[in-house]
Formats: structure tokens, C-alpha cells, sequence
């Protein structure tokens, strides 16, 4: 992966302080090398495909445990006990909150 990055030189901020001036950044490469379960098993061309059918999976088994719980409730059976998981969201804070 290769991310380039404005960064400010020590250098450049002195220069520009003395000279009165704004500093201008310089443009710096940054390159890493990641190896992810999903870049190597990704069925689609993109990560969106996998997310986008992962978050749909989820949306499914949230929908068939209520439907499941609301069919309990009508057929007169006690729901209190009954546990419903919390519905992935695709904002990580939301789920890890």
C-alpha cells in the first residue's frame, strides 16, 4: 500500500518563520505492506461487496430472532426471558460502544 502524506520539515518551519512567510509541506511516501484475511478471500473485486453482504447477513439474523421472539409473544408464550444480540452496525464506535 503506498499513502503519500503532507508533513512539515523542522527545517522548512524555521525557514519560513524566518523569512515571514506560511511553510510549505513537503510531499512524503509512505509504503507498507498489510496482508488481511479479507484481501486474500475477498470473493467480489472490493472490500464494499464483503461488507455489504456481512452487514446484510447480520440485518437477516436480527430480523429472524424478532420475527422468532414476536411469533412467541402471539402464540401466548412468556418473552421476558427471551434474548435478542445487539444488530452489528457497519460504524465500528457504534458497535464496540
Amino acid at each position: 500500500m503506498s499513502l503519500y502524506d503532507l508533513r512539515y520539515s523542522h527545517a522548512e518551519l524555521a525557514r519560513a518563520a524566518r523569512e515571514g512567510r506560511r511553510p510549505a509541506p513537503a510531499r512524503t511516501l509512505r509504503r507498507t505492506t498489510t496482508w488481511q484475511w479479507i484481501m486474500l478471500h475477498c470473493r467480489g473485486d472490493s472490500f464494499s461487496v464483503e461488507i455489504a453482504t456481512a452487514e446484510g447477513r447480520a440485518r437477516l439474523r436480527g430480523r429472524l430472532a424478532a420475527r422468532r421472539i414476536r411469533g412467541l409473544h402471539r402464540a401466548g408464550h412468556e418473552v421476558e426471558s427471551e434474548d435478542m444480540a445487539p444488530v452489528r452496525h457497519r460504524r465500528g464506535v457504534l458497535w464496540n460502544a
